[in-house]
């Protein structure tokens, strides 16, 4: 009886330990806990193809992203979102209308999410109209948290309608879920680049301060698992960056979601007690890590970016509901008969990639493309006097691929902002800059560009040599205005040229004063040499006297070119390659040298010496000696 009391206990324990195993169970008590997470979605709310490593990948859509939840979420799962969720595709068309974007969030089951800088493309204003409109849907919405934007104290109206519309919709600093047996507390944040991006003029708590103050609160409530959603970014190597250091100032986060830079982790990156994680941007992955708690510690238990390809199916319920939305846009928005799908341009071959693009430092047939469309647009409505045209590698958002192009791939490639009309998409805008400033502004992408990606710039109406073995701000070797004559036109320092950017550009070529601390000083003007005040005063018209959208002088000039065997216009060859615009080289004045040849003139002064020098020398010494001898 003993013996078979013993039997029993020893089975019982193997069994406790099994289900311990198959289940999880922390050390510490609670299960292991899965995190779904995702980051700067930015509106790929369909399936869309990008260049990517040298590869063609399909990607994005909100009924795979559902597929992609339900199959791979259980009940010990929290799903969560580091902001950005908006700006990037069409559907941003319906951003402060219908908000789609923080609606898909919650119809694909995000328990919580934060704010990005896109966000407040559309101004605190249409911030909080995005936020009525999703209450308005009566859809399941996520939890939104963000610390330390400070709507304290004084605000201008459209600030205080903002923060009304959060207590409207219930924003908080932090929130707290239950799950897995373990209280999450939950936090958002946006870090000092982020902040820079963000044209509304907001007060703020410094990152690093306000997630100690979080972390203390969470803890007092009894928060046993700590997880930031910081829209702050890092270097991509996970060696720097605002979320290293945030995990390196900042102790008691378990987790942080790092958004912003659409940096992608294959693994989590380990600082002090701290894990941070990105799963790359425009919804290509979906990141799951699980968890245990060990001895007050998170250690990964499984780490996964789950690709949403095409090998992911759509959920049926979703996909219908979006292309209900997608008609929307179409009758709202685009009118006069386009649609989404419409095809208006066709390429006879690939276009590189975003991610090409940023980690070199070279002329960009994209951006000659770009920039070209902004004089074809200026032409067309009778606007001939523009000297140059500046595109700022931060505000392409999307290459072309071959094949046939649509109106949602046009306006993919210059998807940001918004016009003083409200709609979607940057308008252009014209400002005088002296050519001692214009020259400046060349030097500053010739110098920095390696180091600060955004601003490296494509342009039209300008060419221009630099040397990257010359000295910060001395790289520009030869520049010119490119008037289609055999010879560059000479730039006059004093001279003020007329150039055209997109509205963002224009704003971060005003942030170079900031930047550099005066060091370098850019004071764009009217055309009468007055401070512009306004930059949508400046915003270049149609006939109609409609403000002219970046993307739709895309759209236009893509449709310009000569039909082809596609059937389509066909993008023209000359923008498959390099066009001289912006040459780069790499070369010293040591390698000019001629070291034979220096050698060789080295024996011939040596023996000049010994053959001169040394006599004279002797005979100098010999003529002293004796004069001190008859002394």
């Amino acid at each position: 009886m003993l013996k078979s009391k013993k039997i029993i206990s020893v089975i019982l324990a193997v069994v406790i330990l099994l289900s311990t195993v198959v289940i999880g169970v922390s050390a510490e008590g609670g299960k292991d806990l899965s995190i779904m997470f995702i980051h700067d979605s930015h509106d790929y709310l369909y399936p869309t193809k990008t260049m990517y490593n040298g590869e063609i990948l399909e990607h994005g859509g909100a009924a795979k992203l559902a597929t992609m939840i339900k199959e791979n979420a259980d009940e010990n799962t929290i799903f969560i979102d580091g902001g950005d969720f908006s700006m990037g595709t069409l559907y941003q068309a319906a951003y402060s209308t219908d908000a789609y974007e923080l609606r898909n969030l919650g119809i694909c089951g995000c328990d919580v999410t934060t704010f990005g800088n896109h966000e407040f493309d559309y101004g605190a204003k249409g911030a909080a109209q995005m936020l009525r409109a999703a209450i308005a849907s009566g859809d399941k919405l996520p939890q939104i948290v963000q610390s330390n934007i400070d709507l304290s104290g004084e605000l201008t109206e459209e600030q205080a309608d903002f923060k009304k519309a959060c207590e409207e919709y219930g924003v908080k600093e932090n929130t707290i879920l239950e799950c897995a047996g373990h209280k999450i507390g939950l936090f958002g944040l946006v870090g000092i680049s982020t902040i820079a991006c963000i044209q509304t003029d907001f007060s703020y708590i410094d990152y690093i301060k306000s997630a100690k103050e979080q972390v203390k609160k969470l803890e007092a409530e009894g928060c046993d698992i700590i997880i930031a959603l910081s829209h702050s970014g890092t270097d991509g190597n996970g060696k720097s960056g605002e979320d290293i250091d945030l995990a390196k100032q900042v102790s008691g986060i378990d987790v942080i979601i790092s958004g912003h830079t659409h940096t992608e982790y294959s693994e989590p990156v380990q600082v002090n007690d701290t894990l941070v994680v990105s799963c790359g941007e425009y919804l290509k992955n979906v990141g799951k890590l699980t968890i245990s708690m060990e001895k007050g510690k998170a250690v990964v238990k499984d780490y996964k970016l789950l690709r949403l390809d095409s090998s992911v199916k759509e959920d049926p319920e979703t996909k219908a509901r979006f292309e209900l939305y997608k008609q929307n846009i179409n009758n709202t928005y685009l009118k006069d008969g386009e649609t989404f799908d419409k095809v208006i341009a066709h390429s006879n071959f690939d276009f590189i990639g975003l991610d090409e693009m940023y980690n070199t430092h070279q002329e960009y047939p994209l951006g000659d493309l770009i920039a070209d469309s902004y004089i074809y647009e200026a032409e067309k409505n009778g606007i001939n006097d523009i000297d140059v045209a500046l595109v700022g590698l931060g505000t392409v958002r999307s290459s072309l691929k071959k094949g046939d192009i649509t109106i949602a791939d046009a306006f993919e490639v210059c998807s940001l902002g918004v016009g003083a009309d409200g709609s979607a998409g940057h308008p252009l805008v014209s400002a005088y800059i002296t050519g001692r400033e214009l020259k400046l502004l060349v030097e500053l992408d010739a110098s920095l560009g390696e180091l600060v990606s955004s601003i490296k710039m494509s342009y039209s109406g300008l060419k221009y040599t630099f040397n990257t073995k010359n000295l910060i701000l001395t790289r520009v070797t030869d520049i010119g205005l490119d008037k289609g004559k055999d010879a560059l036109e000479t730039i006059e320092n004093n001279k003020r040229y007329k150039v055209v950017a997109n509205m963002y550009a224009i704003n971060m070529v005003m942030m170079v004063n900031d930047l550099t601390k005066g060091i370098i000083s850019i004071n764009p003007t009217d055309e009468n040499g007055n401070k512009i005040a306004d930059y949508y005063e400046e915003s270049l018209k149609d006939k109609n006297g409609n403000e002219i959208k970046e993307w739709i002088a895309f759209k236009d000039y893509l449709e310009s070119f000569e039909v082809g065997d596609s059937g389509y216009p066909e993008i023209p060859d000359c923008y498959n390659q390099a066009q001289g615009r912006k040459v780069k080289i790499s070369h010293s004045f040591l390698e000019d040298i001629d070291y034979n040849a220096l050698l060789t003139k080295l024996i011939e002064l040596v023996k000049i010496y010994i053959d001169f020098m040394v006599p004279f020398t002797l005979k100098v010494i010999k003529e002293v000696f004796a004069i001190a001898s008859a002394n």
